[in-house]
């Protein structure tokens, strides 16, 4: 079962214009409860929010430093949150790496300053 914060990859398909394309790492948004029910409903989708390895700084990215199997300085784009379909998520290639409770507390906040 996926857990909320953990980072997986994700194909995001053809990039479109300013959205996000190609396979990514991505961070698992949506709370455990309706992860653990993914398997129980029609709509089997998750709530994501991309990593992107461009130093970009904005007031919605948060950097997270390279650890187990993220090789490369990554940013977290809090403002890009997609909700796709669990076969998006490359399960087969495991766990990249889990935000600390410290970086998840952070992304939400910043999720929290978009609304």
């Amino acid at each position: 079962m996926i857990q909320q914060g953990e980072v997986y990859l994700v194909h995001f398909a053809k990039k479109y214009k300013s959205e996000f394309g190609k396979v990514r790492p991505a961070v698992i948004l949506q709370n455990n409860f309706l992860n653990r029910a993914l398997h129980d409903t029609n709509y089997q989708s998750v709530l994501v929010v991309p990593l992107s390895t461009k130093d970009e700084q904005t007031d919605y990215k948060i950097e997270i430093t390279p650890r187990d199997n993220l090789k490369e300085r990554s940013f977290i784009v809090a403002n890009w949150l997609c909700t796709l379909d669990i076969e998006r998520i490359q399960l087969d290639k495991g766990v990249i790496t889990k935000l600390s409770s410290y970086e998840l507390e952070q992304l939400k906040a910043k999720i929290c300053d978009l609304m």
